[in-house]
């Protein structure tokens, strides 16, 4: 099993089903689609943007058993530019959730509400409680920043578990303090959308029992990911 633990968010769609992004939701779809069992670990708001994101990643294949409901916060919505029209902007930001970039969607994305404080978030408590439940997880990716006491809570339940620990940044970020053992991929500054599928792919590798060396070279091949240096 892998266990992904990051944000989902919401995006209108045409269809008015409405769909779910995000780094970890991207990560979780491509591990499903590299033939992971996944299921995703974090917060939404008790809220209608909240159910359509639960539906969201039952269409995507990715489990929700862990998925914690927030009363207070409004589930993250991603908008487009506030000066473009309702429509453009629904399309504009389903693009950027189906994993275009803001070239192709001709837009910003936005996450919103902008002040993290004011998104459902992880504390330790949290995870603790969805590690324990999700405890035969073979390779565990934290997909954003976490509190300090949060990042300690998901490394103690991938050692318990004894599962690979695979770490995301955003770029420029200090990493936190993880075991030698664990993997830190830092996301580039402009992404199209192939981070979070060589990343799914990798952990899909890393459940299927490669190392990881061997795992980051399949997920590279199989994603069709040309990093470029800088």
């Amino acid at each position: 099993m892998i266990v992904v633990i990051g944000l989902a968010a919401y995006a209108g769609t045409a269809d008015g089903q409405g769909s779910a992004g995000g780094l970890a939701v991207e990560v979780a779809a491509a591990a499903h689609a590299h033939g992971g069992s996944v299921e995703l670990v974090g917060k939404i708001g008790d809220d209608g943007a909240g159910d359509a994101v639960v539906l969201a990643l039952g269409r995507l294949g990715v489990g929700h058993a862990a998925l914690l409901r927030d009363p207070a916060r409004p589930t993250p919505v991603l908008a487009a530019a506030p000066e473009m029209e309702p429509e453009t902007a629904d399309e504009a930001a389903d693009a950027l959730v189906a994993g275009g970039t803001d070239e192709e969607a001709g837009v910003t994305a936005a996450l919103l509400p902008a002040d993290p404080a004011a998104r459902p978030g992880l504390d330790a408590g949290d995870v603790s409680l969805a590690m324990r439940y999700l405890a035969e997880a073979r390779v565990v990716v934290l997909a954003e920043p976490l509190p300090e006491l949060a990042v300690e809570a998901v490394v103690e339940g991938a050692t318990f578990a004894g599962a690979r620990l695979v770490v995301l940044l955003p770029p420029g970020a200090t990493p936190p303090r993880l075991p030698a053992e664990a993997t830190l991929l830092e996301a580039p500054a402009v992404d199209d959308g192939s981070f979070g599928r060589v990343v799914g792919a990798f952990a899909a590798a890393l459940d299927a029992g490669s190392e990881p060396a061997d795992a980051f070279a399949e997920a590279v091949r199989v994603s069709g990911w040309e990093p470029v240096a800088d």
